[in-house]
């Protein structure tokens, strides 16, 4: 390589993009604006610059790049077509340790058990000196009840430790934290089995040098996760419990309660749906939407609405593969199988209206949704109203054909009311201007305009309750996350050419990755090959990870 090249080389896609911005004569202010950052940041990134380039200030850096510019659009630098991407990605991280003078069979037994769990939920288990361990969740690949499974791992582990030494199992000390790690990702998703570095993990082994034998803590962080993605029985005071009492904690998929705001036509429809079950007409509803956009809320408006009318209702939620397939009873707040619920939709109705509500059906594999869609023809026809909620509902063995409804984003003016409720009765300054900022930036999502609201006293970063639930929606997409980062780096978006000019990729490689992440509704490209994001979340989300 040739001298005067290796300078550009070296450079990281943010610098070369710093860099860009410096030809354009942009000053610190709007370097700020463009990438998204502080002016502190900026001075940094400046600095950094100028050092690799062996330079004094900006005009030189400019006049180095115009020298060269000629060359450097004839290849991109190889160490930027990297597969491999360093990203700070929100994590769950549980710790647990045995004495010291435990034997060994039982330490190799404890250890045992988290490599196997983490191998099952794609997490990552570190074995440490001194009978410790801990697991991290969310690295591999981050989901809406990662909480949730670690919990079940703690649990798993102390259950297996009983069966074995039950004096042993009472000396087990475990904690729960969540936070960021970097960790070295594949371009489409997964961690590499490389770098991995996290303060999560430093604050989790130091969290457990505090608790007792036998007791397990969950400290803020990790409890605010709890509070979003829906777990019953956990103690409100922030204090150590015991192993034994986390058997008790249920995923319920209960979110924080708030009085349903707007979705008018939708409750009109609904309650039309009810009237017709009062006359012995029964249907087969589809509930659809993206997450967070309100379906499990206006199905607990519709649960009220039909006892109100001294109805009957059910209202069962799914749980996913990780936490054993099972269904949770909202009305017994207990466990329940396939069988019950196939034995309700059969059932004779003891009155009418009958509703029977099954959320969060996509987390199914398709032939139990089969079954249930099955019983679900056996409902209506004894004229129960049957509503299946889901992101995206398996339709092709429905009989008879159910009639779908959509949840779509929200007006503005409609969020506001669910935002003051958020905000509740805290003193802020410009209350005004908050609600109408967190709205602009919820962008017609209710859960993102909820959590925004929770957190807004650091409203200056997107919260970890967010991180996490938008990293889960984008890891089970497998997309191309340099090309999401590419777009991310930009607050308006991006050209199709300059993107691919910036990746060192083939224009239509790069088109085609692009219409991959247009329909799965992450990305929207324009006419003239403009790209951007379809919600400024989602930009904030990818860009929270970008560590170069």
């Amino acid at each position: 390589m040739n001298d005067r090249h290796k300078p550009f080389a070296d450079l990281t896609p943010r610098q070369l993009q710093i860099l860009k911005l410096l030809q354009a004569g942009k000053p610190n202010k709007a370097l700020s604006e463009e990438l998204g950052i502080g002016l502190g940041t900026v001075k940094q990134h400046l600095v950094a610059l100028f050092k690799k380039l062996n330079v004094k200030n900006r005009a030189m850096a400019v006049s180095l790049a115009i020298d060269l510019q000629q060359e450097q659009e004839t290849s991109r630098p190889s160490s930027l077509r990297t597969t491999v991407l360093l990203d700070n990605r929100p994590c769950v991280v549980l710790s647990v340790s045995l004495p010291q003078d435990a034997p060994p069979q039982i330490a190799r037994l404890m250890h045992g058990s988290l490599a196997s769990i983490a191998a099952a939920n794609d997490a990552i288990f570190l074995a440490r000196p001194g009978n410790a361990g801990d697991v991290i969740f969310g690295i591999q690949r981050s989901t809406e009840y990662v909480v949730a499974v670690a919990l079940q791992t703690a649990q798993a582990v102390h259950g297996d430790l009983l069966l074995a030494d039950a004096d042993m199992a009472a000396q087990l000390r475990g904690c729960l934290t969540a936070g960021h790690a970097f960790a070295s990702m594949q371009r489409f998703g997964g961690w590499t089995g490389e770098a991995l570095a996290s303060a999560a993990i430093s604050s989790a082994r130091e969290l457990l040098d505090t608790v007792a034998p036998g007791q397990f803590f969950i400290d803020s962080h990790a409890r605010d996760l709890i509070a979003l993605f829906g777990i019953d029985g956990l103690p409100e005071s922030v204090s150590p419990m015991s192993f034994a009492r986390l058997d008790q904690l249920l995923w319920s998929a209960e979110r924080p309660r708030y009085e349903l705001v707007g979705r008018e036509a939708e409750k009109k429809a609904l309650s039309a749906t009810l009237e017709e079950s009062a006359q012995g007409r029964g249907r087969l509803l589809h509930l659809e939407g993206e997450m967070g956009m309100g379906k499990s809320r206006l199905c607990e408006k519709m649960f009220r609405l039909c006892l109100s009318r001294s109805g009957c209702a059910s209202f069962y939620r799914c749980l996913p593969a990780a936490l054993g397939q099972r269904y949770y009873d909202t009305s017994s707040r207990e466990y329940c199988a396939i069988e019950d619920i196939d034995a309700r939709l059969r059932s004779r109705p003891e009155r009418l209206p009958e509703l029977v509500i099954i959320d969060d059906i996509h987390l199914l594999p398709a032939t139990q949704q089969a079954v249930l869609a099955s019983a679900a023809a056996t409902a209506v026809q004894l004229g129960k109203l049957v509503v299946f909620v889901g992101r995206k509902v398996v339709r092709a063995t429905d009989t008879p054909p159910a009639e779908v409804m959509t949840l779509r984003r929200m007006p503005p003016q409609s969020l506001q009311g669910l935002v003051r409720q958020a905000l509740g009765k805290d003193i802020i300054k410009n209350r005004t201007d908050k609600v109408l900022n967190i709205c602009s930036a919820a962008a017609g999502v209710p859960l993102f305009a909820i959590e925004l609201a929770r957190h807004h006293k650091h409203d200056k970063q997107l919260p970890l309750t967010l991180q996490i639930a938008i990293n889960a929606r984008l890891d089970g997409l497998h997309l191309d996350r340099g090309l999401l980062r590419e777009v991310a780096r930009q607050t308006a978006g991006i050209s199709l050419g300059d993107a691919a000019q910036n990746m060192g990729e083939n224009i239509e490689s790069v088109r085609r990755q692009t219409s991959n992440s247009v329909a799965a509704g992450v990305l929207s490209l324009t006419a003239d090959e403009w790209i951007s994001f379809t919600h400024p979340l989602l930009r904030l989300a990818i860009n929270d990870t970008i560590t170069d």
